[in-house]
């Protein structure tokens, strides 16, 4: 069974990949084979993920994009990060209803994944996604998140490029952005261009990031006016990345932090298997009614499974 899956997302097999993505995010031990059968078959996708404040436009955007990149005959993968309800712990599918002209042209495949509670607002299994999207020969890969919480950090540690959306009314708000814009960006997008005050904002940012090297693009993804003006500046970048050794280098990062986060993955997994659920619900309880501080009752926890 196994083997016919990776034959079958080494083709791009559109109902392998939805099924595959569904036990990616069920949390099934059962996608690991495939998983690990397809590695060999990755790294060729350029990994593009776009953040930033809900209202900006990313999906439309990301829309736009892919519009853009299939008329330069690219195939296209989208995951969009979607916020989760509290009460019914399913995803919110607005970002697919916006994109729903690409839903039937056979090289763009679109998926959306809850967050499920997790802290950052990028699900733990879209990363597997995108190493199937990879496999399946999907050229370039959108990564949307919901921008919120640290996000904005987490997708730096999954994409390649990270594009960040603001609007025109954003400028007062960039100021306390700064820091973090320029960690984390490649490019930044004042989106909604067709607002009064766009040019304002380019040039707040232009003087704001002087010292930066990151293009900053005005659009309006809904007139489709600057669209193929970003995808040009990214897929410059690309090729400056290519030259420079900025993209070996983010290409390995990128391997580190997976590979860190599988191993503590693995290790908590192995600890709480040493850890009886009796003596962890003590300490909590401990801790609660303040007779111990956490540093102490994690100490006591350590020493009992011989850390």
């Amino acid at each position: 069974m196994t083997g016919k899956l990776v034959s079958q997302i080494l083709k791009g097999d559109v109902r392998a990949l939805a099924s595959l993505m569904s036990l990616i995010e069920d949390g099934d031990p059962k996608v690991k084979a495939v998983l690990k059968a397809v590695y060999s078959h990755t790294g060729r996708a350029h990994v593009i993920g776009v953040t930033g404040a809900a209202g900006t436009g990313k999906s439309s955007l990301i829309a736009g994009m892919t519009a853009e990149y299939r008329r330069r005959q690219k195939t296209v993968g989208i995951l969009a990060v979607d916020p989760t309800s509290l009460f019914t712990t399913g995803a919110l599918l607005g970002d697919r209803i916006r994109m729903r002209d690409h839903f039937a042209d056979a090289d763009v495949f679109i998926r959306s994944f809850a967050t499920r509670g997790n802290s950052g607002g990028l699900s733990a299994a879209v990363r597997e996604a995108v190493h199937l999207l990879d496999a399946a020969g999907k050229e370039t890969v959108f990564v949307e998140t919901i921008g919120v919480g640290q996000d904005q950090l987490e997708i730096a540690a999954l994409a390649q490029m990270v594009v960040v959306v603001l609007t025109p009314q954003m400028g007062d708000e960039v100021q306390g952005m700064k820091a973090g814009l320029a960690e984390i960006a490649d490019i930044l997008v004042v989106n909604k261009a067709d607002l009064s005050g766009t040019e304002e904002t380019v040039q707040q940012l232009k003087a704001l990031f002087a010292d930066e090297d990151f293009p900053i693009v005005a659009t309006s993804a809904t007139n489709n006016q600057g669209v193929d003006l970003l995808v040009e500046r990214i897929e410059q970048q690309r090729s400056a990345s290519f030259e420079n050794g900025k993209y070996e280098r983010k290409r390995v990062n990128l391997c580190r932090q997976e590979l860190l986060s599988l191993l503590r993955q693995r290790i908590f997994a192995e600890l709480a298997k040493k850890v009886a659920d009796d003596s962890l619900e003590t300490q909590i309880k401990r801790v609660a009614e303040r007779k111990i501080d956490p540093y102490s009752a994690v100490a006591a926890i350590a020493k009992k499974i011989g850390l």
